[in-house]
């Protein structure tokens, strides 16, 4: 590489009477395969060879990689077709040597050196551009400030725009919503590039999103993006309080206190009791053996740099019987709700067959008594029918049994 640029350099110092150029270029400049490339010149010469201008000189860029070829037999066909076709945009007089180099491909990427030349004189810039051609588009490039919750938030999202005639379309897609505004601004240098702006307002719902830049070349089309992930920082939220073990006398019981919060939260804990709140701890979990002591209201605060937020209240009673005492009391109640339908159906059903006799014969009794009577009844009435003439002359006093009305008659 020294090797040849020495040759470069020989070579421009004894082809070129009209010497002493300086010349200002972007030192690498990146183009898109199809499309154009706007290389900022300007150079500056001594006023006793400004003459040199006068000439109409004719502009060319060479390439470093053929430098040793050119003004000689070597350079063929073949060499002509790999130099790219250049349009000189500037004006040399005012000292801009600016030009644009068009239908670029891949083949096109190299050194180029500023030269114009005219009969009996050339002058060459000493000083090379690197021209890098790349068939899919640059990388966008993004800046995202620090986001806070509730605050405006901008994102600004910058392609070069190489080719005046072909600039990008940039945008933002559409996942947070928001103002986009787009405009091209020209650098010192001499280059342009376009901008795209997404002003928004972000919330906590949008932390750790992922965003997309996009580029896009409408005549190709091609297209490139990059892909963001937001931080956005906001204070504690969705404060919770979960319970790990049983609130039993004895038990152990742990307290965790679960909070959404970027940057995260620190914690303390609070138990309030007969209206007076007392500091019971200073980390996300609480843990303690329950005692009569630790009945009370217990409350939750999750603090971080831009706020604080304290949970709901949680109410813990410890009884005043252990969890072991409590299964064996409910042991014996269960026990006895157990045996006592047994005792009553074993009762029932100890001597059904005495009891149903016992009852049958009362039955049996009194039916055959009834039927006794019934019968007495009956024939004492059939012989009065039968055997009692009851003549005019009979009275009977009211009172009489059947022995007397009989003997009467």
């Amino acid at each position: 590489m020294l090797a040849a640029d020495f040759l470069v350099f020989s070579t421009i110092i004894s082809a070129s009477w009209c010497n002493g150029m300086t010349i200002s270029v972007p030192k690498t400049l990146n183009a898109t395969s199809g499309s154009c490339l706007l290389i900022p010149c300007r150079f500056e010469i001594s006023t006793e060879n400004e003459k040199c201008l006068d000439l109409s000189p004719v502009v060319t860029w060479r390439r470093g990689s053929l430098w040793s070829v050119y003004d000689t037999e070597l350079f063929t066909n073949a060499h002509a077709q790999k130099e790219p076709l250049i349009k000189l945009v500037g004006d040399l007089r005012e000292k801009n040597c600016t030009s644009v180099m068009m239908n670029l491909t891949s083949l096109h990427s190299d050194r180029y050196y500023f030269r114009f030349s005219s009969e009996g004189f050339s002058l060459t810039a000493t000083r090379a551009v690197t021209i890098n051609v790349s068939d899919s588009l640059p990388e966008p490039h993004v800046i995202v400030p620090g986001l806070r919750e509730g605050e405006v938030g901008n994102l600004t999202c910058t392609v070069s725009a190489p080719c005046p005639s072909n600039s990008p379309n940039v945008t933002w897609d559409r996942a947070l919503g928001g103002n986009i505004t787009q405009w091209t601004q020209l650098n010192a240098d001499g280059t342009q590039t376009v901008s795209a702006l997404l002003n928004f307002v972000p919330s906590f719902r949008h932390h750790e999103l992922k965003v997309n830049c996009v580029s896009i070349h409408l005549d190709k089309p091609l297209l490139s993006h990059k892909t963001v992930i937001l931080n956005v920082a906001y204070p504690p939220k969705e404060i919770q309080i979960s319970v790990i073990g049983s609130v039993w006398l004895g038990n152990n019981v742990t307290l965790t206190c679960q909070s959404n919060a970027n940057p995260p939260a620190v914690h303390k804990w609070f138990m309030k009791k007969e209206g007076i709140a007392e500091e019971v701890g200073a980390s996300r979990v609480l843990s303690f053996t329950a005692t009569r002591n630790n009945s009370g209201k217990y409350i939750c605060e999750a603090q971080n740099l831009h706020c604080a937020g304290n949970s709901t209240i949680l109410q813990i009673n410890v009884p005043g019987i252990s969890f072991t005492a409590f299964l064996a009391v409910l042991g014996m109640f269960s026990l006895l709700l157990f045996a006592l339908p047994i005792v009553l159906i074993y009762r029932r059903c100890k001597n059904p067959h005495r009891s149903e006799t016992n009852q049958d014969q009362d039955i049996y009794a009194n039916v055959s008594s009834s039927a006794t009577k019934s019968h007495q009844v009956q024939s004492n009435t059939y012989e009065i029918k039968e055997t009692c003439t009851v003549k005019p002359e009979c009275t009977f006093e009211k009172d009489l049994s059947y022995e007397d009305i009989y003997a009467n008659c």
